[in-house]
């Protein structure tokens, strides 16, 4: 059975579709997740500094038709060198609902592995990150 082009998305105060990104490691794992808007880290609309963030939802991104969301998985070290790593990346085709909840539809794309950002990597080698700011533009 083929899985549904479904993503889970936020609504923001303001009414724009959003996506949760972060990332970390355990002892011998990591995983991150981001996106890229036009190329480019995507900018945060929210980044948590309370509660439970250890390499998980820490930053709260604002998405778009065209947006590609990336998520990535491996063994310890986080790195493009590194043979033991899975990336799965999907381009937002367009919004709509699903059971009631809002969903981006998407379509898997292929990613090279040389287009992730260095501060993903980064982030995604901290034990038990809990910061969202290696997974997003900068907001200076």
């Amino acid at each position: 059975m083929e899985t549904e082009p479904l993503l889970s998305v936020e609504i923001t105060r303001s009414g724009k579709p959003a996506v949760w990104v972060g990332g970390g490691s355990t002892t011998s794992r990591f995983s991150a997740s981001f996106v890229l808007h036009e190329g480019k880290l995507a900018t945060a609309c929210f980044v948590k500094v309370k509660g439970h963030r250890c390499c998980g939802e820490q930053a709260l991104v604002p998405v778009q038709v065209g947006d590609i969301y990336v998520g990535i998985t491996g063994t310890l070290p986080a790195s493009p060198d590194n043979p033991v790593i899975h990336i799965q990346a999907w381009k937002i085709l367009e919004f709509g609902k699903y059971d009631g909840e809002p969903v981006a539809i998407y379509e898997p794309i292929d990613f090279n592995v040389e287009n992730v950002p260095p501060s993903v990597w980064e982030g995604a080698n901290i034990y038990h990150n809990r910061e969202g700011k290696y997974f997003v533009a900068d907001s200076e």
